[in-house]
């Protein structure tokens, strides 16, 4: 009888604290999928701001010769940065 009461108690309280593991499982990974879009968008849009032919984010202030022509997404840039 006290083994089924105690065994009754610990299930409630796994399920109890499952439940809520969950929710935070849940909410940790709804935020880290917004701020993924967030930064995306921000970074997008950074590369889209014309400053003098220098972009927002450091990897891609760097001067023609150091760019490769193989990274597709610096080929992209050099293409779109004269509109």
């Amino acid at each position: 009888m006290v083994i089924g009461h105690w065994s009754l108690v610990i299930g409630h309280w796994s399920l109890v604290i499952g439940y809520w593991l969950l929710v935070i499982s849940h909410w940790s990974l709804v935020i880290g999928h917004w701020s993924l879009v967030i930064g995306h968008w921000l970074f997008y849009k950074g590369r889209r701001t014309k400053d003098k032919g220098q972009l927002v984010i450091g990897y891609f202030t760097k001067d023609k010769a150091q760019r490769t022509k193989d990274n597709w997404s610096l080929v992209i840039l050099q293409r779109t940065k004269h509109k």
